[in-house]
């Protein structure tokens, strides 16, 4: 709560200093009308029309910042410089009227022209050296950003107790206007000295430190600092052009720019701007200084004829292309990144390959994102599933297929780069090459699962056969083979004692020993079939229909409709393939069928199979066929049901309702 109320008090104090500071503006023309400028004794020319946008650039962007981002020191900052702005504006005017006024009516004449001649450099300086130390984020991003903080509000304060100082600071607008007192000459030098080794480095650290953050930088960071530094390169094109509007105006724009890059990461656009600025201009100050240069030089020697321009131009058309190419591929690494260089992407992302993760797919998809700058990207498989996601969501722009091996393994999604509305050509190609890569994962990760499911199901269904085996042979085999083993040895002692016994006792050994071969067959004919454990129940069904020759020409036509989950009890496995087997074989036997179709699939906790055909159907003698009643058996030995109904309008379904949990 107290929170709270701290943010709405510090936004009611910003909207405060924001109509205070209008209110000061609105001063500025009444003081100065009437002629104010014209009088005798004033020495200035007076603020120029560009103080309607100056001012309330600073103030009103601001009081924005303030307003959204109370708690952020960068919108103080732009307030406080456009209140210093905007007070030395209207005390410079007032003081103007005041001091020249035939009456002297009017009061603090003399004490605002003082204040004016000190609060211009704090509104100049704190944009430039304190913001960007601060930018974007409102605290200092290292130790070093802190120290240079400090440094610069010192010799921001020095600089002002400097000419607070000076007795002739109040004679720039009005001639002749002195204040009361005199400073030591000495304390206005040192303090004016001290006040520009300071500027002078903290002006060098903002720029450089600045460029530094912006190449080192990663997205957003990055396009906002390029935000400013855009500013700033305008700001520095326009500080050799003699008209002072055009540079007041585009120092009047570092507010704009800072609002925006605070307030707003899709940065509209801005790379291609910044990219051409910081081409162009400097290969333009290039080419300005070497033909002036060499023409100059050169003129000395040849003062007349064509001769210096002629060999100017030749040295500019030799070290141009060069010198061009190499400042387009820096230009491209501050603004782009590794963007700039797809290769270096894609060998990043391909680095990423031979790195363990825990999820493959989410760790490449954020690695490829991230080469391409992108907002958001989502990976989904060809049932639109979703397998990754890294970023938010977002209308898509990129959609590219994931291909590999000649399967289609589903698609990626890619938002715009960062700061930009549409993919630009560069980032289409950036993503295409990059799709391959991440299909390779993708199908990686999906033969991976398979494999895991597989070895579980071979496991499970290994265990459950070995139980079965042991049961069968205990219970069955078993005690057969004691049998034969008594028969023989009581046939052994009937040799000596009654020998007319022996040939009984031979022919119940030989019975019981029948009887072992057969159930030898019966526990052979009920092991588990090698398709389940190769293909599981799907594959395993339609593995059996191919050979049974469905789909050939002559044979009825297969369809397989399957949402099974991904592991099955093996009992309940076994006893879904061999049902659907037996209803395959009697279509393909006696339905005379055209059209058999499969249905797997999940109902309320149990598995479903039904069989269906379009053939003749079932007649009286084949309804109680053994094959029928081995599927019913089979369907019950595990708990569930099958029925036998016909089709409409012709034909026969099979339809098995297995619960997913057998009996123990």
């Amino acid at each position: 709560m107290g929170a709270l109320s701290g943010d709405r008090a510090r936004r009611l104090g910003g909207w405060f200093l924001v109509v205070l500071g209008l209110l000061l503006l609105v001063s500025v023309p009444l003081s100065l009308s009437g002629g104010v400028m014209t009088r005798p004794g004033v020495v200035a020319a007076g603020p120029g029309p560009w103080i309607a946008a100056f001012v309330p650039a600073f103030i009103l962007s601001g009081g924005v910042l303030v307003h959204l981002r109370p708690r952020n020191p960068i919108g103080w900052i732009l307030l406080v410089s456009g209140l210093f702005q905007v007070t030395n504006l209207a005390a410079d005017a007032y003081a103007t009227r005041a001091l020249t006024d035939p009456d002297d009516s009017l009061p603090l004449g003399l004490p605002l022209a003082w204040l004016a001649s000190w609060t211009w450099p704090p509104s100049l300086l704190l944009p430039i050296l304190v913001l960007p130390a601060l930018y974007p984020t409102g605290r200092p991003p290292s130790r070093y950003w802190r120290w240079h903080v400090r440094v610069s509000l010192v010799g921001i304060v020095l600089g002002a107790l400097a000419l607070a100082s000076a007795s002739g600071g109040l004679d720039d607008t009005v001639a002749g206007a002195r204040l009361p007192w005199t400073a030591p000459v000495w304390m206005s030098y040192a303090l004016g000295l001290s006040a520009a080794v300071l500027l002078i480095a903290a002006a060098a650290s903002s720029i450089v430190g600045t460029f530094v953050r912006a190449w080192r930088a990663s997205a957003p960071e990055r396009q906002q600092l390029l935000w400013l530094i855009s500013v700033v390169a305008v700001l520095v094109a326009t500080t050799f052009n003699p008209p002072e509007v055009l540079f007041l105006l585009s120092y009047t724009l570092i507010p704009v720019a800072v609002a925006i890059g605070v307030l707003r990461y899709g940065l509209l656009g801005i790379e291609l701007a910044l990219r051409r600025t910081l081409l162009y201009v400097p290969l333009t100050v290039m080419v300005a200084l070497v033909v002036g240069g060499l023409t100059t030089t050169l003129a000395r020697l040849a003062p007349e004829g064509p001769l210096p321009l002629l060999a100017a131009s030749a040295v500019v058309a030799v070290v141009l292309v060069p010198v061009a190419a190499w400042l387009r591929r820096a230009v491209d690494r501050l603004v782009l990144g590794e963007r700039a260089d797809p290769l270096t992407a894609v060998d990043r992302v391909g680095a990423g390959l031979e790195v363990e993760h825990d999820d493959p797919v989410a760790s490449m998809l954020e690695a490829v994102a991230s080469a391409a700058d992108a907002s958001y990207a989502v990976v989904r498989d060809q049932d639109g599933q979703l397998l990754a996601q890294v970023g938010g969501t977002g209308q898509p722009v990129l959609r590219v297929p994931l291909r590999h091996g000649g399967n289609d393994l589903g698609v990626l999604v890619v938002g715009a780069a960062t700061g930009q509305r549409s993919p630009t050509g560069r980032d289409l190609r950036l993503v295409t090459a990059l799709a391959p890569q991440l299909a390779v994962v993708v199908s990686s990760s999906r033969l991976t699962q398979d494999l895991a499911r597989a070895r579980i199901r071979v496991t499970r269904a290994t265990l459950a056969e070995r139980d079965r085996l042991r049961r069968d042979l205990h219970d069955g085999l078993g005690p057969s083979l004691s049998g034969i083993a008594l028969g023989l040895e009581a046939a052994s002692t009937a040799y000596d004692v009654d020998p007319d016994a022996i040939p009984e006792l031979l022919r119940r050994t030989r019975a019981e020993a029948d009887a072992a071969v057969r159930e030898i067959r019966r526990v052979l004919d009920g092991l588990r079939p090698a398709a389940l454990d190769m293909h599981g129940l799907d594959g395993a069904v339609r593995d059996t229909a191919s050979s049974l020759g469905m789909g050939q020409p002559g044979a009825p036509h297969f369809d397989l409709c399957s949402d099974l989950p991904p592991l099955l009890p093996p009992t309940i496995e076994e006893a879904a393939f061999r049902i659907a087997a037996e209803s395959l074989t009697n279509v393909v036997r006696h339905s005379h069928a055209d059209h058999c179709a499969v249905h797997l699939q999940r109902a309320n906790g149990d598995l479903r199979i039904e069989v269906s055909d379009d053939g003749w159907g079932l007649g009286v003698d084949q309804s109680q066929g053994h094959g029928l009643d081995s599927m019913r058996r089979r369907a019950t030995d595990v708990g569930g049901s099958l029925t036998i109904d016909p089709a409409d309008p012709t034909g026969t379904v099979v339809t098995a309702v297995l619960p997913l949990e057998a009996p123990a």
